[in-house]
């Protein structure tokens, strides 16, 4: 298997391409953006302008995978001003419906996040050719090392059930199932205590 890497600040649009690809099937994402373009330019976007500058990702050397996180005390806002990009993708992709989901999805995953400090797992995935292969425990091991470090707990959302078990191998426990309006499909946020 190819080693982990840290992720640089100018690789916004591989990590975008990688979690497009791994998040192509995923039930909210696809209500929100519209499909793998839409999934693709948002993941690329965020990662630029918030999750490399002021947190962390990994991926795979030979691009099968990737991962987003950010440390205690980082809020996940972008100001809307430097997002106006990112809308006129999600309605090029998503249509003029993917910006109120998208808020709904954010607001209701804003109001269940817990006020405990804690390292956010934003994103991990591997493109969907290499899927079962290893890669995702690979990442996930490499980013839960600077929680562990720090004796800091681990928050995620996940928007696929299936996926809830992965989680459950590296110590994450269910917290509860986020349904944030009609018509979304649901979301499960996890927790996890530092080892």
């Amino acid at each position: 298997m190819q080693k982990v890497r840290r992720l640089s600040l100018g690789e916004h649009r591989l990590v975008g391409d990688i979690i497009g690809d791994s998040f192509a099937d995923d039930p909210v994402n696809c209500w929100v953006f519209g499909g793998q373009d839409g999934i693709r330019h948002y993941f690329a976007n965020t990662a630029k302008k918030l999750f490399l500058p002021q947190g962390y990702g990994h991926v795979m050397e030979d691009g099968s995978g990737a991962s987003l996180w950010i440390p205690p005390n980082v809020k996940k806002h972008i100001p809307i001003l430097h997002n106006l990009d990112t809308a006129a993708a999600m309605i090029r992709y998503g249509g003029l419906k993917s910006i109120p989901r998208g808020l709904l999805v954010d607001n209701a995953l804003a109001k269940a996040k817990p006020a405990k400090p804690h390292y956010y797992l934003f994103a991990i995935g591997s493109r969907s050719a290499k899927q079962g292969k290893g890669i995702g425990g690979a990442l996930m091991t490499a980013g839960l090392k600077r929680a562990d470090l720090e004796k800091m707990p681990v928050y995620l959302e996940s928007s696929k059930e299936r996926n809830i078990a992965f989680y459950r191998r590296y110590g994450f426990e269910m917290i509860e199932k986020i349904i944030p309006t009609n018509g979304c499909p649901p979301i499960w946020s996890m927790w996890r205590e530092p080892s």
